[in-house]
């Protein structure tokens, strides 16, 4: 789960406009693209381009996957059906809730069709909120605190960091040289691996595992999996399905390069030794949410005004899992959790209008089984099957507690909008 900084989405402004749709054609025919591109799930998706096309009199069938959208629009005869392919340009909440406002204007009829499909391909095409090193800042801001929030200490929150800034470099430089955007993810597992390993390794007081994970949280896709669980569990089973082959192939690449990088260190300085790091106290820990709150503001473009909401799903949620945990197990924490983020995400979107993945997607990321599942492929990398087995089952069963969690949610508080 990650962002390439300075990114914009580019769109051919006659594919986004057909010619024989009509002015609400049209406006469901952008904000569909406009969706896509930003990463909505397929369940969140059809659900808000049928509440849309209710309002605007259309009888309208959607069908999505991660990269297209197939989208019919009349009846019988009349019908014409449209595909829509994109490029994922990743999360962008600042456009996200700049869409929401223009289609309920639309849906309360305070808005003209035509009007709005402008809008919204203004919205698309517009500069992204922060720029490239704001970005970069944003990798650090989440590697270093994110450390101490896994049971790290301030020796590994450092090392994070460094990892976070590697990565976040990597970043800059794939908005200037997009023939190596394609590396990104493996060239960055190898840095990281390579200066956590090698640091490790010669100094012996920072423990490997807690600093590569916090400095990695934003590459590991562990909330893909669990939007695939949530796809496959709604009944979108090709969209489910591709998704969950695309998390597991970005799996299988950074433990390339985590293997590449780590083999690299341990044949220069020799192999870290095993160190249990000094956890820090709970004051320290909630200073580290408020910064990595930070971060997440400036990696998927949120608008500085949700600053303290994205902070109190993140606190309430970390909470709320390890009381879990505590009382339950794992997975069922990790329920706990899910429930959490679902129940503020959704009370959010009723009390504002924006969307409710500007708190859900902050405080799943957190929860999330994607270092579980790193651990499992590493296991069975390193020839360990049974304990990777074991592990990878728990990241599969922590995926279907978070999902639960927040379908529940849902169920209890339904969210104003599906987004």
């Amino acid at each position: 789960m990650f962002n390439n900084p300075g990114t914009t989405t580019e769109y051919d402004e006659q594919q986004a406009l057909p010619a024989d749709a009509s002015g609400p054609a049209n406006l469901i025919l952008i904000m569909g693209r406009a969706l896509l591109a930003l990463g909505s799930p397929a369940h969140r998706l059809e659900a808000a381009l049928s509440s849309v096309a209710e309002r605007l009199g259309l009888t309208a069938q959607f069908f999505s996957t991660p990269t297209a959208l197939m989208a019919a629009l009349g009846d019988g005869h009349r019908q014409h059906t449209y595909l829509i392919r994109v490029n994922q340009a990743g999360t962008d909440f600042s456009r996200l809730t700049d869409i929401i406002e223009v289609v309920e204007e639309v849906g309360v009829g305070s808005g003209n069709p035509a009007l709005a499909a402008e809008q919204l391909h203004h919205i698309l095409n517009r500069k992204p909120l922060y720029n490239a090193w704001l970005s970069f800042l944003a990798y650090v801001m989440i590697g270093m605190p994110t450390a101490l929030m896994l049971g790290g200490g301030w020796n590994e929150a450092v090392l994070a960091g460094i990892a976070g800034a590697v990565i976040g470099v990597l970043a800059v430089m794939t908005t200037h040289f997009t023939s190596i955007d394609r590396l990104f993810v493996p060239l960055s597992a190898s840095a990281v691996s390579l200066i956590t390993f090698g640091w490790c390794g010669w100094h012996g007081q920072t423990a490997v595992m807690p600093a590569t994970m916090a400095g990695m949280i934003a590459l590991i896709p562990g909330l893909g999996l669990t939007v695939a669980t949530r796809e496959l569990s709604t009944g979108h089973l090709v969209s489910g399905s591709s998704r969950l082959a695309s998390v597991m192939l970005v799996f299988a690449t950074l433990i390339f390069g985590l293997a590449l990088g780590g083999t690299v260190a341990q044949a220069i300085v020799g192999p870290p030794p095993e160190h249990i790091p000094v956890v820090v106290s709970t004051e320290f820990q909630l200073l580290a949410a408020m910064i990595a709150t930070m971060g997440f503001v400036l990696l998927f473009n949120a608008y500085l005004r949700d600053w303290i909401w994205i902070l109190l799903v993140v606190v309430v949620a970390w909470y709320a899992a390890m009381a879990g945990k505590l009382i339950l197990d794992a997975p069922l924490g990790a329920f706990v959790g899910g429930l959490v983020v679902g129940l503020v995400g959704n009370l959010f979107a009723r009390w504002t209008g924006r969307p409710g993945s500007i708190l859900h997607t902050p405080g799943l990321l957190l929860l999330v089984p994607g270092s579980v599942g790193f651990r499992s492929l590493n296991d069975l990398l390193n020839s360990d099957v049974v304990s990777g087995i074991q592990t990878g089952f728990l990241a599969v069963l922590t995926a279907v507690a978070l999902t639960t969690g927040m379908i529940v949610a849902s169920v209890l508080i339904a969210p104003k909008n599906e987004l």
